[in-house]
């Protein structure tokens, strides 16, 4: 996730995995790169291997065409549905239709899926859109996974690529884990080094002991975070020791505890 996010940061433009044009690993192609069938969670080994196989004999025309040419069992087909792998090959078809057909497939023994019912207009609203991303490669591609917490950021924090203008003050950041190290100190306590990113940078921060011991647990169950700590500058490298962080989704309940109390005692 990390390198995709810095790459569309440098503007290089993320393509999902394609049925016909993705390959097992992530591949680029100039200022592009495009998923591999990797990166889709549930996706077995096998499986990827078996489509790529039977694409060897030439790109798969139509869900039926796919249909003939391969033996995938049902969970396989659907997770590659989900990551939107079929978008491009049936392009009348709305991500709806195209499960539909699929389980039709699978479930009726390639009978009943001709006749499509009617599902509204069948496209994917932006927040299933995500909710499906997210289910299928463990991050959204659409979108930052902060994105749509920003409205409520305006004003309370600031921006990772503005660190530097922060040297020796206390900011508040927002982020997403990336990665971790745990240290120990001469005296043997432990610190950990935690590696954060928002749509605008990546930013290196540290807890060390006493904030460790206070904050340490809930990197094991949360990767949006909200911190506070003070911007520090080595050698032309810029970090911030955490003084504070939280779930940035407890954060958010808490403000709007907030706002409830407030407008109620204000009535």
């Amino acid at each position: 996730y990390a390198y995709l996010s810095e790459a569309r940061r440098w503007g290089v433009i993320i393509l999902p995995p394609n049925i016909n044009r993705s390959f097992r690993k992530y591949r680029g192609n100039k200022n592009s790169i495009r998923m591999g069938f990797m990166a889709i969670r549930n996706l077995k080994e096998k499986a990827i291997l078996h489509i790529l196989d039977a694409r060897k004999s030439g790109d798969f025309t139509s869900l039926a065409d796919f249909f003939m040419r391969t033996d995938l069992n049902l969970a396989d087909a659907m997770s590659l549905t989900n990551a939107g792998c079929f978008t491009k090959l049936e392009l009348g078809l709305t991500h709806q239709h195209i499960a539909f057909k699929i389980a039709c497939n699978y479930l009726r023994g390639g009978t009943g899926g001709n006749i499509l019912p009617s599902f509204g207009n069948g496209e994917l609203s932006h927040h299933e859109k995500i909710r499906l991303e997210r289910e299928s490669f463990g991050f959204p591609v659409s979108e930052h996974p902060l994105t749509p917490w920003l409205p409520l950021f305006a004003g309370k924090i600031k921006k990772a690529k503005d660190i530097s203008r922060y040297v020796g003050k206390t900011i508040r950041l927002a982020g997403v884990l990336i990665a971790t190290k745990v240290a120990s100190t001469k005296k043997r306590e432990s610190m950990e080094f935690l590696t954060l990113e928002d749509e605008t940078d990546i930013y290196e921060c540290v807890l060390f002991p006493e904030v460790f011991q206070e904050f340490g647990d809930i990197l094991h169950w949360e990767t949006l975070f909200i911190i506070s700590g003070t911007v520090e500058e080595s050698f032309g490298v810029y970090s911030v020791t955490i003084e504070k962080m939280a779930s940035l989704q407890q954060w958010v309940r808490h403000l709007n505890r907030k706002r409830i109390f407030w407008a109620f005692a204000q009535r």
